[in-house]
């Protein structure tokens, strides 16, 4: 990012603007409903997002009375969950219930904002180091304040552009999934040779002398 224009280094051909400087609590505002008890749970990953709970195998024991409590998460949104310090801004995809000791937050004006790109500057490493900046002393267990987030400024492209950047970052890490599991098979296919092929060597033998 160019600091004096504020322009990144990589663009795509035909923008040409400088990107606009905005404090958090002017792109971003808390969201708080509850008494949804009929949506699922909803748990906060930190690679892929809010999670329904129950398609994940988790078994977190609580009070099904309580979830009433809980707060309701709409798709497009964000929670501030424990572990912020170490970027926990988990983006949904998902309508569902989580945890009311978790921040909810959203767009103030979501015509202007798309929430992919969102999702790529809330989880990348630049951001979690910036969080450092404001969640000095925040120990494990605790989570960051939207106040605290508020303090924050960031470089805002045009909703075009925003949309570009959260598109090509879509396809390159679907690439890198599809490529992570053809890897995953074949180091599947050499452990299954290595079996079959070894056998008889990995076993031993007696050695017997003439």
């Amino acid at each position: 990012m160019d600091k004096n224009k504020r322009i990144p280094k990589v663009r795509y051909k035909g923008f040409e603007d400088e990107w606009e400087n905005m404090d958090a609590s002017e792109i971003f505002k808390t969201y708080f409903d509850k008494n949804h008890p009929d949506l699922p749970v909803l748990s906060a990953s930190q690679e892929y997002g809010m999670i329904v709970r129950e398609n994940v195998g988790f078994n977190v024991q609580h009070n099904k009375e309580n979830e009433a409590g809980y707060k309701r998460v709409l798709p497009g949104q964000f929670v501030i969950h424990l572990r912020s310090f170490q970027g926990g801004f988990a983006h949904s995809t998902v309508e569902g219930i989580t945890s009311p000791a978790y921040t909810i937050i959203e767009f103030r004006d979501k015509s202007q904002q798309d929430d992919i790109f969102w999702k790529y500057v809330l989880t990348s490493k630049e951001f979690i180091k910036r969080l450092e900046t404001v969640t000095y002393g925040i120990r494990d267990g605790r989570s960051i304040s939207f106040d605290d987030f508020s303090e924050l400024e960031f470089e805002v492209p045009s909703l075009k552009e925003q949309r570009k950047i959260g598109k090509t970052l879509t396809v390159i890490d679907t690439l890198i999934r599809k490529l992570e599991q053809k890897l995953e098979k074949l180091r599947n296919i050499k452990q299954s040779l290595l079996n079959q092929m070894f056998i008889n060597v990995n076993r031993g033998g007696v050695h017997t002398a003439d």
